[in-house]
Order: structure tokens, then sequence, then C-alpha cells
């Protein structure tokens, strides 16, 4: 039993270890991020503001290859929630994108921008490439806090 626990442990190491996550000047606003172990890979994207209620998300990214599907739908980080309830208290709004079908190289992120305003922009990879585009609308409506201010109160 240990040394097979050992192994897949290892083994589960080595492939996060082996999976390249591409450089970008967007620090401040995205990152790569590992949950579960290494068993997937998600983006997580911060808003430059916390004083908004409403948001336009808008992300480029960029893979090796033709045809190359490993972007996920934009969805508010962690949790719709968690997430609306983080805006509400004055945090910054997140949100995520899922990548999959990961071999060694996550897809790099080649532009962000959130109402409009260019957050970030890389270079994209030299041909052949396939861009992917996500994008989503988030609004955090202050009427729901009030309702479920009187709610619980």
């Amino acid at each position: 039993m240990g040394a097979a626990f050992w192994f897949c442990f290892m083994a589960s190491l080595i492939s996060v270890i082996a999976v390249n996550h591409p450089t970008h000047n967007c620090h401040n606003y995205f990152t790569y991020f590992t949950p579960n172990g290494g068993a997937t890979f998600i983006g997580v994207f911060t808003a430059h503001r916390n004083d908004l209620r409403t948001f336009y998300w808008e992300a480029k990214f960029t893979a090796h290859g033709v045809n190359v599907d490993q972007v996920d739908y934009l969805n508010p980080y962690p949790s719709n929630e968690e997430c609306y309830a983080n805006v509400r208290k004055g945090l910054a709004a997140q949100m995520y994108v899922n990548f999959f079908n990961i071999t060694n190289e996550l897809p790099m992120l080649t532009e962000f921008k959130l109402n409009g305003v260019m957050l970030c922009r890389n270079q994209k990879y030299h041909p052949p490439t396939t861009t992917t585009r996500v994008a989503r609308r988030l609004t955090v409506d202050e009427i729901r806090r009030a309702w479920v201010y009187r709610k619980n109160s």
C-alpha cells in the first residue's frame, strides 16, 4: 500500500511539474492555478478596481497548434455566491476559466480587458496557433443585497 501511494503521488507531482505555465505580464490581474493537487488547471482573473458592480470580462488565450480547444467558459470565482458576496463586501471581483486537454503547456493569456479597459496584452506564439476568446457580463445588483439584508435581519 505504501509503495503504491508514493508511486501515484510522485507521478501526479511530476505531471504538475511537467506542465509549462507560460509567462505573461498580467500578474496583478491574472494567475494560473492548479487546484485539486494538479488534477485540473484554471486561470483566475481579478478586477483592477473594487468599486465596480457591472463587469464585462474579455480575454484571449493562444495555444500552440491548430484547432486546439483548451479554454472553457468564464465563471465567477470561487463560486457565484462567494463572488457576489465578495463584491458586496467591497472586494475585487474574480472570474476563472478551466483549462482542459492539457498535455505539456497551458494556453498563454494574450489579452485581458475589463469593461473595455485593456489591463494587459502579451505577444502571441508564432504560427501555427489557435486563439480562443472568452467573454462574460456580470452584474452585482444592490437591490438583491438589500433584500438579502432584510431577509436575514
